[in-house]
């Protein structure tokens, strides 16, 4: 498959995930707790599809799940070149949490109805890891320049900083 294929898949994938989990989260209330059901399910969905790819595809580069080492985060602090290592971290982080979630939405919607509030709890944590990935993603891409961009205004406009 090609690697703008690939890509495709990926951003479709994380619509999916994406979309799911948003709905999900919304209608988390008595009174649209179909739509809640129908939104988790398909994360879990999601996540199973996800993992299946990564074990059939191990040698794409997009598709191989990721497998975050600190010897790979030490080396790139070192030398600051290559993908950055946090993004593997990211993705199994955000795996096992939204997976986890949504795994126990799925028990204690019928088998173990105990699993209702560990699920809440889960679903709650992995929204403030969902903001942590947006937010690095964000920066990694753009912010960057943005900041420095900011910066170089900032100390324009500073009437301390012109000599």
């Amino acid at each position: 498959m090609k690697p703008k294929h690939q890509q495709a898949l990926l951003l479709f994938w994380h619509a999916w995930l994406g979309g799911a989990y948003l709905v999900a989260y919304l209608t988390a209330d008595e009174d649209t707790y179909g739509m809640h059901l129908f939104a988790g399910y398909a994360v879990l969905a999601a996540i199973v599809a996800r993992l299946l790819v990564g074990l059939m595809a191990p040698n794409s580069k997009l598709f191989k799940l990721p497998r975050p080492r600190l010897g790979d985060l030490r080396d790139w602090f070192r030398s600051g070149k290559g993908r950055h290592p946090v993004f593997a971290w990211f993705a199994s982080v955000l795996l096992i949490v939204v997976g986890a979630s949504a795994a126990t939405g799925a028990l204690s919607d019928s088998l173990m109805t105990w699993l209702e509030d560990p699920h809440e709890a889960i679903s709650e944590a992995s929204l403030w890891v969902i903001f942590g990935h947006i937010a690095f993603v964000t920066f990694m891409y753009g912010g960057k320049k943005f900041i420095r961009n900011a910066v170089v205004k900032l100390s324009e406009r500073l009437p301390f900083t012109h000599a």
